[in-house]
């Protein structure tokens, strides 16, 4: 345990001041840490004002980082940071906040450089109390987890996200790399606390081979969680070296299917009835990712997949199909059931439907004028083609077919 005045954490936690100085720099913002929101006027008046009639806090918690001599912040970042935003002058303090009135009068609308000098040095050498822990708490998920959970029982309630940031922060940090471009695509979620990441990671747990028996799709995740990443820091960057293309080729993947079902108007444009189908969306982009692995044959084969969902989906009381009174675990399996029968069903359906029947090219070509649609010149050789090509979705009926000369036919086919 140790006293440190805000000046010098100040020192500290910039890290090239910190090594200029020969001190040990104080990261406080480390990979596991919850994503830093800003505290609202209150809280910061709040905060300032116990350092300024000096009453104690709660100690700040940091763990020991061997490999640049560093120490990570593990409880109190926002704290640190607030005290050190009011020393840089980056807010203002608010009178209607103040526990006294005669006080917040005194202090309504004052930056730090505003403050007279005896409030400055109070800030200034307001001491932080400092506890560390050895690294082992780095290597250990399960010990640094726990120690997270302690310290954070009587303040606000940490989500799953958060507290499995702790160890997990790596893997995250992959996943919201494309988080913006989905969200625009399709979540259209407020990005806090990490529940943007957990909605994409949930299609990627569903877009996986299910068991046959779960409870609930946070269930499935957490099991994601044990199985894949384990619950050491070893593991979860092995994990990684030997995943990470793959993880990348999957969102990827997601961000191809997501952009052809929101060309297609799929996704409902009001927003009370895209809410009310999020879940569905969300298992369909799911099964579908868990079925397709090529995009050319997912556009092939999605056009029809897409009306089989709008008649038995996304347009009535799903849950009534389903009997099922609220979406539980029940209501969930049943659901990626029938969207799993849908696309098996339509898929093997149209499967083999690529070539043209000879008859259909013959009458086509007579409607031709017996010449090549492309380069208008009689041949002596013809093959039927897909106008909207067949990998793209294209039919194979009547109405999308034309006849091709031999050499047209390769030509576009190699484009």
């Amino acid at each position: 345990m140790s006293n440190i005045p805000l000046s010098i954490i100040n020192l500290r936690t910039n890290k090239e001041t910190a090594i200029a100085t020969n001190q040990v720099y104080i990261n406080k913002n480390p990979d596991f840490q919850r994503e830093y929101e800003a505290w609202d006027d209150k809280l910061k008046t709040r905060f300032i004002e116990t350092i300024l009639i000096g009453r104690a806090m709660n100690p700040i918690w940091t763990i020991l980082n061997p490999e640049d001599n560093s120490e990570e912040v593990l409880d109190g970042m926002h704290r640190i940071t607030t005290a050190l935003d009011y020393l840089n002058n980056r807010f203002k303090l608010n009178s209607r906040y103040f526990t006294d009135d005669k006080r917040g009068v005194l202090y309504d609308k004052k930056s730090f450089d505003e403050l007279n000098l005896d409030d400055q040095h109070k800030i200034r050498n307001y001491n932080f109390t400092f506890n560390q822990l050895d690294s082992s708490y780095r290597t250990d998920g399960t010990k640094l987890r726990d120690q997270y959970e302690i310290l954070n029982r009587s303040s606000k309630t940490l989500n799953d996200y958060e507290f499995n940031k702790v160890l997990y922060g790596q893997f995250f940090e992959l996943i919201s790399t494309y988080k913006n471009e989905l969200n625009l695509l399709f979540f259209h979620k407020n990005d806090k606390r990490g529940e943007l990441q957990t909605e994409i990671i949930d299609i990627l747990v569903l877009s996986g081979e299910l068991p046959n028996s779960w409870s609930s799709v946070n269930a499935l995740r957490d099991k994601y969680y044990e199985d894949y990443l384990g619950n050491t820091q070893q593991s979860v960057d092995l994990f990684l070296q030997e995943n990470e293309e793959d993880i990348k080729n999957k969102l990827t993947m997601m961000k191809k299917i997501i952009s052809v079902l929101k060309d297609n108007k799929f996704f409902s444009d009001n927003k009370k009835k895209f809410n009310k189908f999020y879940f569905p969306y969300k298992f369909i982009i799911s099964r579908l990712m868990y079925k397709f692995k090529d995009i050319s044959i997912f556009n092939r084969h999605i056009i029809d997949i897409l009306e089989q969902f709008t008649i038995q989906i996304t347009n009535e009381d799903i849950q009534i199909k389903l009997e099922c009174k609220t979406r539980n675990a029940i209501f969930q399996k049943k659901l990626i059931q029938l969207i799993d029968d849908i696309i098996n069903e339509s898929y093997e359906k149209n499967k083999d439907k690529r070539l043209f029947h000879k008859s259909d090219i013959a009458n086509k070509l007579q409607e031709q004028n017996n010449i090549c649609k492309h380069c208008k010149m009689s041949k002596e050789h013809y093959e039927g083609d897909h106008i909207i090509p067949w990998a793209k979705g294209g039919k194979t009926n009547y109405d999308n077919l034309q006849v091709l000369c031999k050499d047209c036919h390769y030509k576009k086919s190699a484009l």
